[in-house]
């Protein structure tokens, strides 16, 4: 941080934008802050699952069980889901919501924004690490954001001094959401001290909520803190976002870039595997249907047909396929009773799943653990 004459003008320069109701923002930016009625609020938007990570860690931390809440919010309980999985934003939103009245905590999801780490962005965090300035770690971020979530724009303003960093939520219920809000600039805090040192304090935190009863938790994490604003907001110093990012290695961070660049173009060519993998995840729930499927990576149906019939396969094919894999590994290298196997392929019954393997296989379930193979 910048001392003396230089931060007293900065803070100069910070006051007067905020007397003037932010009004560095671009057109565009204050049509989002003030709930723009051109938004799409019928557009599906989703979240990159690895986030999930840092609720987990939230959750614990005010004695809640975060398993039993994600299957309230029906959202996925599985630690060791793929983080690259989407997840709908509109769930989040509706488990920080319960989490923070289960909790009887406002600052919910405050918390669970503190809770992220930039590894939970995955190969993206890396990337943004190797940067060789804070400012070309925004600049990255920016740029390949849109492969993780639908969900944010980032957006940025530089003024004599300072650079005001705005992570602009796109959904309207999102936009005036208290928890969405602290958990969305709380988490981008924490990725300035990834970069910055973990003891680094913002020039300042805006916020377009109103101030909560007991501010004092804002004000310990962020410093100066101002509410109600048209657009929630992370103000950094010149200094701070044109530091040097120590120990940077060029060659990883072209090695990353290929690898974040081969995510952006490369999705149509892995999406058989991802759809067969999200279904054997899936079908032990039940509820394993192309709709599902689609939610999770982050697209519609017709956009999962469309593409699996490009290549030569469809969802109810791989849907088949998948179960029969699973039934074989289960008969030959488990000893699950077989009501329990039928549940992990999805069946409701036990006589539902018979039918199935007789039909799949030419022999019953029992006979093909015995070794009698068709």
């Amino acid at each position: 941080m910048i001392s003396g004459t230089g931060l007293r003008s900065v803070n100069h320069e910070v006051d007067g934008w905020i007397e003037a109701g932010q009004s560095q923002l671009s057109n565009r930016d204050s049509d989002f802050a003030s709930g723009d009625s051109r938004a799409d609020t019928k557009l599906p938007r989703f979240i990159r699952s690895g986030l999930l990570a840092a609720y987990r860690d939230a959750a614990k931390s005010v004695g809640l069980e975060p398993t039993l809440m994600l299957r309230r919010a029906n959202l996925p309980q599985d630690p060791q889901l793929d983080p690259d999985t989407s997840v709908p934003e509109d769930r989040v939103r509706t488990l920080l919501s319960n989490s923070a009245a289960a909790a009887q905590r406002d600052d919910f999801g405050l918390l669970v924004g503190l809770s992220f780490r930039l590894s939970m962005k995955g190969p993206l965090g890396l990337l943004v690490k190797e940067q060789p300035t804070v400012r070309k770690a925004i600049d990255v971020l920016a740029r390949y954001m849109s492969q993780q979530t639908n969900t944010v724009d980032i957006q940025v303003e530089e003024f004599d001094g300072a650079l005001v960093f705005m992570p602009v939520l796109l959904s309207p219920r999102s936009r005036t959401d208290r928890q969405m809000i602290d958990f969305t600039i709380a988490r981008y805090v924490q990725v300035f001290r990834a970069l910055l040192g973990e003891a680094w304090m913002p020039q300042l935190v805006g916020l377009s909520h109103a101030a909560p009863a007991d501010p004092g938790p804002y004000h310990r994490q962020f410093g100066r803190v101002v509410f109600d604003l048209p657009q929630s907001s992370i103000v950094l110093t010149a200094s701070d976002a044109y530091r040097a990012i120590p120990n940077v290695d060029p060659d990883m961070a072209r090695e990353l870039t290929r690898l974040v660049e081969r995510g952006r173009t490369g999705a149509a060519i892995e999406l058989k595997d991802r759809v067969a993998e999200l279904i054997a995840r899936l079908l032990p729930g039940g509820d394993c249907s192309v709709d599902q499927v689609a939610e999770h990576l982050g697209v519609d149906r017709r956009t999962i047909h469309r593409r699996l019939a490009a290549e030569g396969s469809s969802f109810s094919e791989l849907l088949e396929e998948t179960r029969r894999q699973m039934a074989q590994l289960h008969l030959t290298s488990t000893d699950y009773p077989l009501g329990d196997v039928a549940h992990r392929l999805g069946f409701s019954s036990l006589s539902t799943f018979s039918r199935w393997f007789r039909g799949a296989f030419g022999v019953t379930a029992r006979d093909y653990r015995q070794g009698v193979h068709h």
